[in-house]
């Protein structure tokens, strides 16, 4: 039976990979900013809406970002197979393990193109205050 990408663990994990790899410092992230950028990703009309808010910031805008239940499966799932770690409680950590796993997924060009694209073109632009200021509606981009 044909399972759509999304809801597919090696995807879930792929994509929070080059979430960490691309687009945060370090390699590190916050679980909420995590969340924040899959939802931008998942879809193309939720990466045009988080677009169109950072290119019109407004104190409200017409969209709200949700969390992901099967992306969190895939973070326990990522952090079993130790491609990230937990560091400081509430941050997750690309590992050595799942640095490997991106370099793959980066060399091939065809491979999650779209979402490299979303993820490049955003850079480390999205900050944890900025995720913070979008789950609680208050946008300082």
């Amino acid at each position: 039976m044909p399972i759509a990408a999304e809801l597919r663990p090696d995807w879930k994990i792929s994509t929070l990979l080059l979430i960490l790899q691309i687009s945060s410092y370090g390699g590190k992230s916050s679980l909420k900013r995590l969340h924040v950028l899959n939802w931008a990703i998942r879809y193309p009309q939720f990466g045009a809406e988080f677009k169109e808010a950072r290119a019109n910031p407004l104190p409200l805008f017409g969209f709200s970002v949700r969390f992901e239940p099967a992306f969190s499966r895939a973070i326990d799932l990522a952090v079993a197979e130790q491609l990230v770690s937990w560091v400081g409680g509430d941050r997750l950590q690309i590992t050595q393990k799942g640095r490997r796993w991106v370099t793959g997924i980066l060399k091939d060009e065809s491979l999650m193109r779209p979402e490299r694209d979303f993820l490049t073109g955003i850079s480390k632009t999205v900050t944890e205050t900025v995720a913070e200021g979008l789950l609680s509606s208050k946008v300082s981009w």
